[in-house]
């Protein structure tokens, strides 16, 4: 199992595992850290059973080094630190066109092509009676993560209409590829998106 995580300054977890090359779900939570131990709480949104789950983990890091966790469920995993995590989020270099695929936690992939402008907005065109708008921003802390948000209009949304997701996102400029997190208010359920330009 791979396992991208990202925690951010103000504990807010995110992170997706994936088998075979293919991502089969999502973790979200908030962690603490004490001297370098860490521990939190949180929901594993599994696509290949459907299921949500609350959980518990805890572990070890290494500053920009090495994580080691394990979770309630009893899975574990180490990771290595990613070093373009220190590079500022371009909102240049994120503009174009994307097109890609979106899954929930309910539904099933489904092909989804978007635009993002220089100054960061969204636009997902009318496709199976579903649009969406929203934004995508640096966030201010400098690194390499996004800030966003996401409004759903029409029936045909998986998330339903007028819903706001809002979460993270990560570039690679160097493969061109978008990986988009996002919950909705609750934190029921969320989507998935990974594209390329």
């Amino acid at each position: 199992m791979d396992v991208a995580l990202t925690v951010l300054e103000n504990g807010e977890t995110w992170g997706v595992y994936a088998s075979g090359g293919y991502i089969v779900g999502a973790l979200f939570g908030d962690t603490t850290a004490r001297g370098n131990q860490l521990s939190g709480s949180g929901v594993d949104f599994n696509l290949l059973s459907r299921t949500v789950q609350p959980g518990s983990y805890t572990g070890s890091f290494t500053a920009r080094s090495s994580i080691n966790v394990q979770l309630s469920a009893g899975a574990t995993f180490t990771g290595s630190y990613n070093a373009a995590y220190d590079q500022p989020a371009s909102a240049t270099n994120l503009a174009g066109s994307f097109t890609g695929e979106a899954v929930t936690g309910l539904t099933a992939p489904q092909a989804v092509s978007i635009t993002v402008s220089a100054a960061g907005v969204i636009t997902m065109p009318a496709s199976q009676g579903c649009s969406a708008a929203g934004t995508a921003r640096p966030r201010a802390t400098g690194k390499n993560v996004f800030d966003v948000s996401v409004t759903f209009q029409g029936n045909g949304c998986a998330l339903g209409h007028g819903t706001t997701a809002r979460g993270v996102a990560y570039y690679d400029t160097a493969q061109r590829r978008l990986l988009v997190l996002a919950l909705n208010n609750a934190r029921t359920d969320g989507f998935i998106y990974v594209a390329v330009k």
